[in-house]
């Protein structure tokens, strides 16, 4: 396996939820590489139907009333994850909206990105979308997706083995 390859592959066996961080703020020039991957992220028709609201620790004290972990309150920046359906593709079969995928894909390609930077993240769903929208003053067309703690790891990011089922469980070839 190539070096390039191998780094990708390390960058995952790395990434994991954390939910502690360090009092340390993101550089400026991380954080915008950061963005950037976001920026480029595939969408369905290319429709990139997301917003992002980058709140900085000075900013998030409003939003630790929606956070259930203390650990979270710690991190240097929330990032708010959000859909807007109507620029989404919709498949015709089902009439199934994208927004919501298309957004998991540039969040995890941001939780990717962040990794790769040497920083700590954690998706954050269990949260109240209609509080977070009136303290982040979000439209009311707009969908909040969720929220992604970002920052140092109070411990450091290495390889550990998951609790994943195994493939044999949830690959199928051919069909089911």
């Amino acid at each position: 396996m190539d070096e390039k390859l191998k780094t990708f592959y390390e960058l995952y066996e790395r990434r994991k939820s954390i939910r502690e961080f360090l009092d340390r703020k993101i550089e400026k020039d991380k954080l915008e590489r950061i963005l950037e991957t976001v920026r480029r992220a595939q969408s369905a028709a290319n429709r990139q139907p997301w917003h992002f609201i980058i709140i900085e620790k000075e900013h998030t004290k409003k939003l630790h009333e929606v956070l259930t972990k203390e650990g979270f309150k710690t991190a240097p920046l929330i990032i708010a994850a959000c859909a807007e359906p109507q620029k989404a593709w919709v498949r015709k079969a089902d009439n199934r909206n994208y927004a919501w995928v298309d957004v998991s894909i540039a969040t995890t390609e941001l939780i990717s990105a962040a990794t790769a930077e040497g920083l700590g993240t954690c998706w954050i769903a269990a949260i109240d979308p209609v509080r977070v929208k009136e303290i982040l003053g979000i439209p009311a067309y707009i969908e909040v997706v969720g929220l992604i703690a970002v920052g140092y790891p109070l411990t450091p990011l290495v390889k550990e083995e998951k609790n994943r089922r195994p493939l044999e469980e949830i690959i199928h070839y051919g069909k089911w």
